[in-house]
């Protein structure tokens, strides 16, 4: 009886010879990603043709043009140079249109088509299917409900609410800067204005509104 047994020179050979090929094999799928994704932004860049936007990295897009401080100038230069629409290049393969013009949005938001599962479905354990995150029939459903409601006539009388609202807010205290820490014995004492205060003549009512129309928008 003979028992063979493998030398490790030809040991070695066999698991050099899988990582070649493992290495060969994952080579080849990144080429393979790598055409899909040149042919994507391909696609996306003939698509979006008719839309001018500044230069934009192949692989970075328009990350350099935003810093952390300057955002909001930029996109108010943007609509000043871009008035109708612009795309926003995230990266490579990666780009969302920004709309400028209201003629454009109300196209866009007169449409009937299926929202978008990578934007809204980190909203759902939040807020729940509600209108926002409904399609198809139930959402025209809740929609031809909730319709009559938003009429022209019906928030008009809401205007005045909303522009209190606004005001009571930016004088709040609680959007004020907190003043310099000193060593004095008031240094750590709050403001002494309560931010909403629940007994005042009519936050009954706002808060009655706010809970109705989140209960139906939402679905909560």
């Amino acid at each position: 009886m003979s028992v063979s047994v493998l030398s490790p020179s030809r040991l070695l050979g066999d698991v050099s010879g899988i990582l070649q090929a493992a290495s060969l094999l994952i080579l080849l799928l990144l080429l393979i990603k790598a055409a899909q994704l040149y042919l994507h932004r391909q696609w996306l860049l003939k698509a979006l043709q008719q839309f001018p936007c500044p230069p934009s990295h192949w692989l970075f897009g328009h990350i350099q043009e935003f810093q952390q401080d300057q955002e909001l100038q930029r996109i108010q230069k943007w609509v000043e140079t871009f008035p109708s629409a612009c795309p926003h290049w995230l990266w490579g393969g990666k780009v969302r249109v920004q709309l400028h013009d209201p003629d454009y949005m109300k196209v866009i938001l007169g449409r009937s088509d299926p929202k978008s599962h990578g934007s809204y479905r980190f909203l759902a354990p939040w807020i729940g299917y509600g209108l926002l995150l409904l399609n198809g029939q139930t959402w025209f459903q809740h929609r031809r409900m909730l319709t009559p409601a938003f009429h022209y006539d019906i928030l008009k009388p809401y205007v005045g609410l909303m522009a209190d609202s606004v005001r009571v807010m930016l004088v709040s205290p609680c959007l004020s800067p907190l003043p310099t820490p000193t060593h004095s014995t008031h240094s750590h004492q709050l403001h002494s204005q309560p931010c909403f205060d629940p007994t005042e003549e009519g936050s009954t009512t706002r808060e009655e509104h706010w809970i109705f129309w989140t209960s139906f928008l939402f679905g909560k």
